[in-house]
């Protein structure tokens, strides 16, 4: 048996200069190919970490909220799981909403997959998956259409060409659900 080098990243000094308001929530990828180019595509609210934690110390200009992305596979989960644990011991400023898991493959994934996908979920408070996608091996992320969470869940029709798949939104929806749920509370008259 091989020992496995642990995925680490970096913590953010000081937060990324992006046009404002920012991202709402930053997507960490465990590893290269993980899906999360094709998601900031996707969704609105949400950018690409670049393989660093948010600095989450200056929650005025930069979101200190962030989402591990990972492919199901043994290495993928496992990277995925390094950077949970990360968090965790490392006590970073940046929030972590949860882990969002992409198929490798059409089907279920194999045994040992889903019984470390088990394991890895249990670490986080929130986990979301997002199925595989044939037509997105030829698709050019550029010509993928965006859902913005203000838009609301899409009514597909047929003949609507490509259209952002149910369980992306399914996702999208979940992660700003968990996002408003991790907003510190407003008081009033202060």
């Amino acid at each position: 048996m091989s020992i496995r080098e642990r995925t680490s990243v970096d913590a953010r000094v000081d937060p990324y200069p992006v046009a404002a308001p920012g991202p709402a929530v930053w997507l960490l990828g465990a590893h290269g190919g993980a899906g999360v180019s094709t998601l900031t595509q996707y969704w609105s609210f949400a950018d690409d970490a670049r393989r660093q934690w948010p600095c989450g110390t200056a929650r005025e200009v930069e979101s200190p909220y962030v989402v591990v992305v990972c492919r199901e596979t043994i290495q993928g989960l496992s990277s995925a799981h390094d950077l949970i644990l990360e968090h965790r011991h490392r006590n970073l400023a940046c929030e972590l909403l949860g882990l969002l898991t992409v198929a490798n493959a059409p089907g279920p994934p194999p045994k040992e997959v889903r019984q470390l996908r088990s394991i890895v979920t249990g670490a986080v408070q929130e986990h979301w998956a997002i199925g595989w996608h044939r037509f997105l091996a030829s698709a050019a992320r550029s010509s993928l259409p965006t859902w913005r969470a203000l838009d609301g869940v899409p009514v597909r029709t047929k003949g609507a060409g490509i259209a952002v798949p149910e369980d992306v939104i399914a996702a999208g929806v979940g992660i700003v659900t968990a996002l408003q749920s991790s907003l510190p509370t407003l008081r009033s008259g202060q």
